[in-house]
């Protein structure tokens, strides 16, 4: 008689359930004089706000990724790469750092995300440019069916190169609005 839950897949990797990936929430996107402050970073953080609230009480899995800076192997201890206040990730949603552009850079985030083919997968966070451009090709390369929430994306670009970006992305992954997405209960079809 088998008792370790270890040997049978976790509920949630069993469930047909929705999956949301939090990129690059750090306070450096929101707080005036750093460099990746934007003014229009508010109202992104904030359509994050309510996009992650909803995930959680729908029960769907949730998995951030951030830049690792320096050497540390952990949190950042620099206050500005901190999580956003009401964007910090619960000790049940798994946080990956990784070295590169793509959160499939790193493995365990890969991994982890290799349980999603098959559902819908959400995108939310900073970086359009160049994270979440790089983390949607990867995902796709993984087989995953991608939307990201247009407005629950920082840009952290320029305006002509937001455009660009969100070009080449929409022939890869749905661009939809999260108020949208949010008043039919996130109900997309595949």
């Amino acid at each position: 008689m088998q008792t370790s839950t270890l040997t049978h897949p976790p509920a949630w990797r069993r469930s047909p359930r929705c999956w949301l990936i939090c990129l690059d929430m750090q306070r450096d996107y929101v707080v005036p004089g750093r460099p990746r402050y934007a003014v229009e970073n508010a109202q992104v953080a904030a359509a994050c706000v309510r996009v992650l609230g909803h995930a959680r009480d729908a029960g769907w899995r949730i998995v951030h990724s951030q830049l690792r800076q320096g050497d540390s192997g952990g949190w950042p201890r620099e206050l500005f790469s901190a999580p956003i206040e009401g964007l910090r990730p619960l000790i049940t949603e798994p946080v990956f750092f990784r070295r590169g552009l793509s959160a499939f850079g790193d493995s365990g985030f890969a991994a982890e995300m290799r349980a999603a083919r098959g559902h819908d997968v959400f995108l939310i966070g900073f970086s359009l440019a160049d994270t979440c451009l790089a983390t949607v090709m990867a995902g796709v390369d993984e087989g995953l069916s991608l939307t990201l929430l247009e407005d629950a994306v920082g840009a952290g670009a320029t305006p002509a190169l937001a455009t660009a970006t969100r070009t080449v992305l929409e022939r890869f992954a749905r661009l939809a609005s999260s108020r949208r997405i949010l008043a039919q209960g996130f109900e997309v079809a595949s």
